[in-house]
């Protein structure tokens, strides 16, 4: 099982963003986006909790993991290209997205 910080770094080098701005407020687009496919690959890879997942993110509410988790579901449903980008994600690293 990969960890939080494998899954973000990840993340980080296919959006070229730097892991503190993942992690932290920022709200540009690309951020955001990047920040909420953090969150829903380390939500289905990991046991961790929706809170704990909050932790690693600036300390973000449960609420917004969720939100962020179902976003990714639904547009990985209806959006080929973030499909796509979810299995680039993870066939470059040692992580697996089923």
């Amino acid at each position: 099982v990969p960890t939080p910080d494998v899954i973000i770094d990840e993340v980080c080098k296919f959006y070229n963003i730097e892991p503190s701005i993942l992690r932290g407020q920022g709200r540009a687009k690309d951020i955001s986006m990047a920040r909420q496919i953090a969150m829903y690959l380390i939500r289905s890879m990991t046991n961790l909790s929706l809170k704990d997942i909050g932790k690693e993110f600036d300390g973000r509410d449960h609420t917004t993991v969720l939100h962020s988790i179902e976003r990714i579901e639904s547009l990985s449903k209806t959006d080929p290209e973030k499909t796509e980008i979810l299995k680039d994600i993870t066939a470059n690293s040692n992580i697996r997205y089923e």
